[in-house]
């Protein structure tokens, strides 16, 4: 599922692809993930109009247009974005059988010809138009994005709540763009583990906590979101059945928490309750 690494580097591929262009048409392969708005006042909204700026917050990328909207994506579990130069490059409808652009769900065509397609397999990724950035985040209850928050907020989010910590790390109305992947890595980091509740952990591992999540996501930023260059000693190239320790070499353990699949070292991450954690 895309996280916030992964909607950056959307951000960056959109930045240098589609920017500046002035779209001529707008091809709505499924409007399924259409929310809020029809195909129809989708391509209205958008013909005609270039993309000027972009701007993401936690798992959310909007694109503003120098007409009166910004373009909403959000990825869902399995969206991404494709950039396409030359038009026999282009994905085919999604009805044709083995077509390589089966996936895609919104088709922007410049008019150069070049054009950008929205892909999704699972079809839980959205699309849409918003009028104000910052009106829809205050509406959606968003927390402040994972690498704007700041360590006197993280400190009050984990005063004021309760629970476990992976549960913490992963609501977005508390700090958006931190999903299941990171917030283990973020864990087997400061050596957490996931199931310990928050008003066990000290303030000095609260800070750790803050240090790591930024460290961790600004990385995997640097990455691309690419587990193939991420450092061999993260969770993440080992982090799944039969996955080994990068540290001890002990096999990694799984545990359900808040609904979501947390994997940690069960040595390294040992779970404290009761005194507060050092």
């Amino acid at each position: 599922m895309p996280e916030l690494p992964d909607v950056e580097t959307f951000k960056q591929y959109f930045d240098a692809t589609s920017l500046h262009q002035r779209i001529d048409n707008v091809d709505v392969r499924d409007a399924y993930i259409l929310k809020g708005v029809s195909a129809r006042e989708l391509a209205r909204g958008l013909k005609g109009n270039r993309f000027e700026s972009s701007r993401r917050h936690g798992k959310h990328l909007f694109v503003r247009t120098d007409g009166d909207f910004w373009l909403r994506l959000h990825f869902g579990m399995t969206g991404s974005i494709h950039y396409f130069k030359r038009p026999e490059q282009a994905p085919k409808p999604a009805s044709a059988e083995a077509s390589a652009g089966r996936h895609t769900r919104v088709f922007f065509v410049f008019a150069n010809t070049h054009c950008l397609a929205f892909e999704d397999q699972r079809k839980f990724g959205e699309v849409g138009l918003i009028e104000d950035v910052n009106e829809f985040l205050k509406k959606r209850a968003l927390g402040p994005d994972a690498l704007d928050v700041s360590l006197g907020q993280f400190r009050e989010i984990f005063a004021k709540h309760r629970g476990a910590v992976k549960t913490i790390l992963l609501n977005q109305k508390l700090v958006a763009g931190i999903g299941n992947i990171y917030a283990d890595e973020i864990l087997f980091r400061t050596r957490v583990h996931p199931a310990t509740q928050i008003s066990s952990l000290s303030g000095k591992t609260v800070t750790k906590l803050f240090r790591a999540t930024r460290y961790i996501l600004k990385r995997a930023i640097e990455a691309n979101a690419d587990v193939a260059l991420m450092p061999k000693s993260w969770l993440l190239p080992h982090r799944g059945k039969g996955g080994k320790c990068p540290g001890c070499g002990r096999k990694l353990r799984s545990a359900t928490i808040g609904g979501r699949t947390a994997w940690f070292c069960a040595h390294r991450q040992k779970r404290r309750s009761g005194s507060q954690a050092a």
